[in-house]
C-alpha cells in the first residue's frame, strides 16, 4: 500500500512563496458563483504552487465528494488534457472506498500526497502520469468550523510545502462558505426590516439544514433565543421609532459576539434566535450567558434615554439532546427561557 506522507518546500529562495500564494488567493474571494471559485483555485494552485491540474470537489446533499468543473474556457481546455490522458478512468467522486491511501488522505487534519495510482484507475493511469510529468497527488480536506465541505485533488510535478496548501485550502474553504450564504442571502433577502437580519422563516430553514447535517455526522447544534419582553410597553411609552432603533442594536451587539459561522436571524417580535453549529449543549448555555450579559448593556447612541431600557431572558437548546427537529429545539429553548432555574444559570 503507498505510504501517506506529508509535502515538503521547494525552497525556491528567488522569490517568497507566502507573498505569491497570497496574491494568488485574493481572486478566491471575488467568486461570484462555485464555478468560477473553482476556476480561481485552479490559477491559484498554478501560479502558488506550480500545479498544473487541480480538481476541486464539494460535499454533495448524499455526503459524497463531487468534482466542479470550473467556469473559463482556458481552466476547462487545461483541465481537458487530464480527462483526454486518463480518458473515462478520471473519477468524477473523491471517494474513501477507493483505497486505503485516500482514505488516510481525506480524513486527515493537513495536506498529505498519495501516488496518482490510488487517484487514479485502471493500467493507463501510469502512462498519463508520466506523459504529463506528474509525480503525485496532494489531497487537501476543505474544513470550515470542524466541518469537512469539500477537497483539493492538486497534480503536482515537483515538490511543495504542504503549509501553502493548507493555506489555499482553508481559503477555497472560507470562500465556498462566504459564497454560500451570500448566495442565501441573494435567494431570501433580508427580510426582517427591522432588525436588519433574516426573518423567522428564513431561520427555520437555515436550522432545519443544520439538524440534517448533524444528523448524518452524528454531531450537535444548538440554538440560543434571546427576546425582550417589555417591547410593546417601550412602544408605547417611548414611540416604535426609538424602540426598534434599540432593537436593531440589539441585534448589533450578538453580531459582534457571535462566531463567523454562527447564523442570526428574527425570533417572534422582539427577539433573536443565534444557531451555533458543533454546539454542545453546555457550550449553548455559555453562549447565552456571554451573549445576554453582551446585550444586557445595549442603549442608544448618544444621551442616554431614562427608562428606554430592554428587559432580556435567554433560552438555548441541543440537537438531539433537546429533540431532532426544530419544533422540539425551540420548544426547549422556550421552556429554558422561562424556567427560573435555567435563568438563574444566565443571571
Amino acid at each position: 500500500m503507498p505510504r501517506t506522507t506529508n509535502i515538503h518546500s521547494p525552497g525556491n529562495e528567488s522569490e517568497d512563496p507566502v507573498a505569491t500564494m497570497m496574491s494568488a488567493l485574493l481572486p478566491l474571494h471575488r467568486a461570484v458563483t462555485i464555478e468560477w471559485l473553482v476556476d480561481a483555485a485552479a490559477t491559484a494552485a498554478e501560479r502558488g504552487l506550480g500545479a498544473p491540474f487541480a480538481l476541486v470537489y464539494f460535499e454533495g446533499q448524499d455526503g459524497r465528494l463531487e468534482y466542479r468543473a470550473p467556469a473559463s474556457d482556458l481552466r476547462r481546455r487545461s483541465l481537458q488534457r487530464l480527462t483526454d490522458a486518463f480518458g473515462a478512468r478520471l473519477r468524477p467522486r473523491l471517494d474513501a472506498a477507493h483505497s486505503p491511501a485516500l482514505a488516510e488522505a481525506l480524513e486527515g487534519p493537513a495536506a498529505a500526497t498519495i501516488d496518482p495510482a490510488e487517484l487514479f484507475a485502471g493500467p493507463v493511469a501510469a502512462t498519463a502520469v508520466a506523459a504529463l510529468g506528474l509525480t503525485r497527488v496532494a489531497i487537501a480536506p476543505l474544513d470550515t468550523a470542524g466541518e469537512r465541505i469539500g477537497a483539493l485533488a492538486l497534480m503536482l510535478s515537483g515538490d511543495v510545502d504542504d503549509a501553502l496548501v493548507k493555506l489555499l485550502a482553508d481559503h477555497v474553504a472560507c470562500a465556498a462558505v462566504n459564497l454560500r450564504n451570500a448566495q442565501a442571502a441573494r435567494e431570501y433577502g433580508v427580510t426582517d426590516v427591522v432588525r436588519s437580519v433574516f426573518d423567522a422563516t428564513k431561520l427555520e430553514t437555515d436550522l432545519q439544514r443544520e439538524l440534517t447535517r448533524a444528523a448524518r455526522f452524528k454531531r450537535e447544534v444548538s440554538i440560543v433565543v434571546i427576546e425582550a419582553t417589555n417591547l410593546r410597553l417601550l412602544r408605547e411609552q417611548f414611540g416604535r421609532f426609538l424602540t426598534d432603533r434599540l432593537l436593531q442594536r440589539l441585534g448589533e451587539s450578538l453580531a459582534q459576539n457571535a462566531r463567523d459561522i454562527d447564523v442570526i436571524g428574527a425570533y417572534k417580535d422582539g427577539g433573536y434566535t443565534m444557531i451555533l453549529a458543533e454546539a454542545q449543549l453546555e457550550g449553548a448555555a455559555a453562549a447565552a450567558r456571554r451573549l445576554l450579559a453582551s446585550a444586557q448593556e445595549v442603549r442608544l447612541d448618544g444621551r442616554p434615554v431614562p427608562g428606554l431600557e430592554l428587559h432580556l431572558v435567554a433560552g438555548w437548546a441541543t440537537c438531539p439532546a433537546d429533540g431532532a427537529t426544530t419544533d422540539a429545539v425551540f420548544a426547549a429553548a422556550e421552556r429554558r427561557m422561562y424556567d427560573p432555574d435555567a435563568q438563574a444559570q444566565v443571571a
